[in-house]
């Protein structure tokens, strides 16, 4: 009866250290991807800016914005970027599509990388566009 009750401890002891195990694992595998995809997309940032031209064709989709004077001094510029099918359109949490934004709109744009200094500035990677207004 001794012999059962040590194996059964033993047996619970194992499970217990595999599954300590596996939840480090798991943990810093998680950090290291965090942290690798940090590196290779860059910080996110987000900026304010006003709708200034809205262009579509059956395959590509852009805008050009111009930042608001809140910004920092770095976003107050005009920007230009294309929308791509990865790039979420919100307002007030609710998903909406590309053709429901206009010129003068006031959108906040959340993007990652680099930004080309043309003129106007070229942003690579936006992420989401925010439609700032109380209605559509």
């Amino acid at each position: 009866m001794k012999k059962r009750k040590i194996i059964y401890l033993i047996s619970i002891i194992i499970c217990i250290a595999i599954v300590v195990s596996a939840s480090f694992y798991i943990g810093y595998k998680t950090a290291y991807n965090r942290i690798e995809n940090s590196e290779k997309f860059g910080r996110r940032q987000t900026f304010y800016a006003t709708v200034s031209d809205v262009s579509s064709t059956e395959t590509v989709k852009g805008m050009r914005v111009k930042g608001i004077d809140a910004n920092d001094i770095n976003f107050r510029g005009e920007f230009t970027f294309l929308v791509e099918k990865e790039t979420k359109i919100v307002w007030r949490n609710t998903y909406i599509t590309f053709e429901d934004l206009d010129v003068g709109d006031m959108v906040s744009i959340t993007f990652y990388g680099e930004i080309l200094e043309t003129y106007p500035a070229q942003i690579s990677h936006v992420e989401q566009i925010q439609l700032l207004d109380d209605t559509i």
